[in-house]
């Protein structure tokens, strides 16, 4: 039996995906989450074979990449990847084992978590050319290897919502605060809060803030000792 987890924050597709997943006799769904924190209580309880990540939502690649480097065993794919180079390539060093296309059928798409779960690597042709394309262009000298993270800066990679959030964490309010200075509830907040730790690949409130001091300059500092899930708390 196969342990998938659902992690989306579209209820209606998630919810819709674990019905029809759940009348398989090879797949047990096991959760079906909407936000980071959420799926990874329920991974860390449940130590599923195969996440199915939605690459829709904000900060999905570095979101499967969390995932993957807490969770090596785990084989993550990911549904309907937009078919852009540079979030192929990046969910691709990252260790997503397998991609379902948008027009993919549920046949293929369960062969891919069969197929991820045994091992293998699963990519659509399309998506499979983007990967060879680029390795070959790296080969052949025509461009130079560069991360995807390493060219995300605050000032392009967050929405107007995310930075007038970050700009008010900068002030040192907490998610009430925020939450009652913008009229909105509390758990969007936090859901905000998420999606910039995510997109700026950092670990605290402290960190997003160093980076908004200090928006010329392209750091990724680091913190081993800071739980970034304690950031959903406050």
């Amino acid at each position: 039996m196969i342990k998938v987890i659902i992690f989306s924050d579209i209820r209606i597709y998630s919810e819709g995906l674990s019905k029809v997943l759940s009348n398989l006799e090879s797949i047990q769904v096991v959760g079906a989450e909407a936000s980071f924190e959420c799926a990874i209580d329920k991974i860390s309880q449940t130590k599923p074979n195969v996440v199915l990540l939605d690459m829709t939502m904000a900060g999905a690649c570095s979101a499967g990449k969390k995932i993957i480097q807490g969770y090596p065993e785990i084989k993550v794919v990911a549904l309907s990847a937009p078919e852009n180079e540079e979030n192929i390539i990046e969910c691709a060093e990252a260790g997503v084992a397998g991609y379902v296309a948008r027009e993919a059928s549920l046949d293929e798409l369960i062969d891919a978590v069969k197929g991820t779960e045994n091992g293998e690597i699963r990519y659509p042709p399309k998506i499979a050319t983007f990967i060879f394309n680029r390795i070959r262009r790296i080969a052949q000298g025509t461009e130079s290897y560069t991360k995807p993270a390493e060219k995300n800066n605050v000032a392009t990679v967050l929405t107007n919502r995310e930075r007038q959030i970050s700009d008010l964490m900068s002030e040192g309010l907490s998610n009430k605060q925020i939450a009652r200075n913008l009229s909105i509830e509390v758990s969007t907040v936090k859901n905000h809060v998420h999606n910039i730790l995510v997109k700026l690949d950092v670990k605290s409130r402290v960190q997003v803030v160093a980076l908004l001091k200090q928006p010329r300059r392209n750091q990724r500092s680091r913190s081993s000792d800071i739980d970034p899930l304690m950031e959903f708390s406050h």
